[in-house]
């Protein structure tokens, strides 16, 4: 395990390109004072690509750049998901309805070189319009486990009692 420890950053953005400045700005704040694995993950309220919206009007790629500009900058690369697409849903009539991916993690190399596994899966909607995130992460190092031996062919040495006391 990394020895001075993990960092983990929970979002939860503004709603407007201006209101999230302010949090673009903490992230790179936090980046300059972070050593170390760092995961940061949330709902960010802005999608980083117009894949990543069905419905409503085209999504227009000046509402992300502050957004992807701020995780490149940083560091951070998303780790991707299972499960359904999006994790937002407006819940209007169908015609109206909106589906975007707002809600994802990131995390930095130091952390991948920590943990070589990272799994996010997209759960079920229940009594929110947001999917909750369940992030899984292990690493391939495994503590080795050292037992005692003893090999009687030992006690046949001449200075085998020599030895022992």
């Amino acid at each position: 395990m990394h020895d001075k420890g993990l960092y983990v950053t929970a979002v939860y953005a503004k709603c407007t390109v201006v209101e999230r400045k302010d949090l673009w700005s903490s992230i790179d704040n936090i980046n300059m004072i972070i050593d170390g694995p760092w995961c940061i993950g949330g709902d960010f309220n802005v999608i980083m690509d117009p894949d990543e919206k069905l419905g409503g009007r085209p999504h227009r790629a000046h509402r992300s750049f502050d957004f992807v500009t701020t995780m490149e900058t940083c560091g951070l690369s998303d780790i991707g998901f299972t499960g359904p697409k999006f994790t937002w849903c407006n819940n209007w009539r169908p015609r109206k309805r909106i589906w975007k991916r707002l809600d994802r993690i990131f995390v930095n190399d130091q952390w991948v070189q920590v943990f070589q596994h990272n799994y996010v899966k997209h759960l079920v909607r229940t009594g929110s319009n947001h999917r909750p995130l369940l992030m899984k992460c292990h690493s391939d190092q495994h503590e080795i486990i050292k037992y005692f031996r003893f090999l009687n062919f030992w006690t046949e040495q001449q200075d085998f009692l020599e030895v022992v006391q």
